[in-house]
């Protein structure tokens, strides 16, 4: 889970899936539930939060005729409708669990406005006793692995997600260009990438004094965002440990220690923001 400082850094996305991949299909609660192998108090997480989950497209061979490959033979997007404002991820783990395919999830809500609030420039300030739906994106990235039994298991990242925000058919972007159904899959994982992480570790090749070209970029893999996102993730734990330690501290020599060390910690998170 990303940091709270982050959430500024999240895309603001909303897509349009293909109608001939539209499926539908509402997956009731117990299903998932012994999928899942989920105990009283996940299924009292999804009595809370769930309103409804429905199997919304599957992106697939004969649904948007893009090739399968052995990582990814279809790409399901799971619409959530949610009771509450937010929604725990180990409702997102349990289902995962239960869908041997990478997922999408399209997380919706209802926002209720019960006081008139005050638009900011360019929006319409919002009435007393109204409501909205916010639509919203999550996404780990599954990757299929074999045990030495032979046996499919599934690994998975942390999740990805972008920004809540009121959709529009006007805005509702197209699904990006894709050779194949595992490339579309990565390009969808891409946008979901923290703005600060899409493009800043770009590595660029040194100018030659013979060549009189602009220098080439070496655009590193979502592999290697991943693993930044996971390392940012550390360093922020990290942060969070070693100040309130030294806010604590009262021996001077070790609140100059615990100080130091975490003026280290904030320079490696720089770093890796390329700051």
């Amino acid at each position: 889970m990303m940091d709270d400082a982050n959430k500024q850094n999240q895309p603001r996305l909303h897509w349009k899936f293909p109608e001939a991949a539209k499926f539908g299909r509402v997956i009731p609660k117990e299903k998932l539930y012994s999928q899942a192998g989920a105990n009283a108090e996940l299924k009292q997480l999804f009595v809370e939060q769930v309103a409804q989950i429905k199997w919304a497209y599957k992106l697939a061979e004969g649904t948007i005729n893009l090739t399968k490959t052995e990582q990814v033979h279809e790409l399901e997007v799971i619409h959530i409708k949610l009771k509450a404002q937010t929604l725990d991820e180990k409702i997102l783990i349990a289902i995962d669990k239960a869908i041997p395919h990478p997922t999408l999830f399209m997380l919706t809500r209802d926002v209720k406005y019960g006081d008139i609030i005050e638009g900011n420039k360019g929006e319409v300030a919002k009435e007393a006793n109204t409501s909205e739906q916010e639509i919203a994106y999550q996404a780990a990235h599954k990757l299929k692995t074999t045990t030495q039994s032979n046996k499919e298991k599934w690994q998975q990242s942390a999740y990805l997600k972008s920004q809540w925000l009121v959709p529009s058919s006007q805005h509702a972007a197209l699904l990006p260009a894709a050779t194949s159904l595992e490339s579309l899959y990565n390009q969808l994982l891409e946008a979901l990438i923290p703005l600060g992480l899409q493009g800043v570790h770009d590595l660029q090749e040194p100018k030659s004094a013979y060549v009189h070209t602009k220098s080439q970029q070496k655009k590193r893999s979502l592999e290697d965002k991943l693993a930044d996102l996971a390392a940012i993730e550390a360093l922020n734990k990290q942060i969070k440990k070693t100040k309130a330690k030294r806010d604590n501290e009262k021996q001077f020599n070790l609140k100059r220690e615990l100080n130091d060390q975490f003026k280290t910690l904030k320079k490696q998170l720089a770093a890796l923001y390329g700051v």
